[in-house]
């Protein structure tokens, strides 16, 4: 039985929070006493959410800046950000665009970095915080047609783990949570498929429920310390196995064979 944080009266910023894993995540926040706040490029796919709605493009760094300065501004404070927003593009390097690679670090690593940099200041002054970054199952293993996406998760990962080090003596946990595949529209807008904006239209890929990755948010709260989490924590938990040689030339020949056909 997963035991809940007390949130009464604590503030949780949550991006991406018109769809999957972001949108789970705000509802349950709620549940547990938080006042919340969703941000989503498109703010009215979360109209029948109960949470402070805004909109907020997280590769634009202007809506950042007005996203924060607007939160601390209208709650005072920000106790745990959840840095969710994301996007993947399932292509081959060369099929790809130069704006298809800029839009995948620009959400994926720029974005996320200065969410946690934006927030940073107010919960050191406090001694508190929680920042929870999204990472992926995907960061250990670096796979074809997902290459560049699987690149931006190991960034997440490396950020993740050297801010924890900068952070935990301020009494500010850092987190990142690894799911694997999940059952959100996520996978199928990789793949081409977008929903109209306003729409609450999605196609769901295949994988674990989202209420599984939102479990490991919150047992991410319940830390006094920083933690990485695996989603589900068997088999993706054991991807981290990938450095051992034999593992990898494995997965170089299975990387090869899914090129190859993905070039067919």
């Amino acid at each position: 039985m997963l035991i809940k944080p007390k949130l009464e009266g604590q503030v949780v910023l949550v991006t991406g929070a018109s769809a999957g894993i972001g949108r789970d995540t705000a509802s349950r926040m709620v549940e547990l006493g938080a006042t919340v706040v969703g941000c989503a490029r498109d703010a009215a796919r979360m109209s029948d959410l109960p949470v402070d709605a805004r909109r907020c493009d997280v590769s634009s760094a202007a809506d950042r800046a007005s996203l924060v300065d607007g939160v601390l501004r209208d709650h005072g404070r920000i106790d745990v950000l959840v840095n969710n927003a994301g996007i993947g593009i399932a292509k081959l390097v060369e099929q790809m665009t130069t704006a298809d690679v800029e839009s995948l670090i620009a959400t994926n690593c720029t974005g996320l970095v200065d969410m946690a940099r934006l927030v940073l200041p107010n919960m050191l002054d406090r001694g508190s915080g929680h920042i929870v970054n999204i990472s992926s199952g995907a960061a250990w293993i670096s796979m074809p047609p997902f290459t560049v996406y699987c690149a931006t998760k190991s960034f997440v990962d490396a950020f993740t783990e050297g801010l924890r080090r900068e952070a935990s003596g301020r009494h500010v946990r850092v987190h990142s949570v690894n799911p694997g595949p999940v059952k959100t529209e996520w996978l199928p807008r990789s793949m081409g498929f977008v929903p109209d904006e306003g729409s609450a239209e999605q196609r769901d890929g295949h994988g674990v429920s989202v209420s599984r990755v939102v479990d490991a948010i919150v047992r991410c709260l319940l830390r006094p310390y920083g933690r990485t989490a695996s989603v589900p924590r068997f088999p993706i938990g054991l991807a981290r196995a990938t450095e051992l040689p034999l593992v990898r030339q494995a997965l170089d020949v299975g990387g090869r064979m899914a090129a190859s056909r993905l070039r067919a």
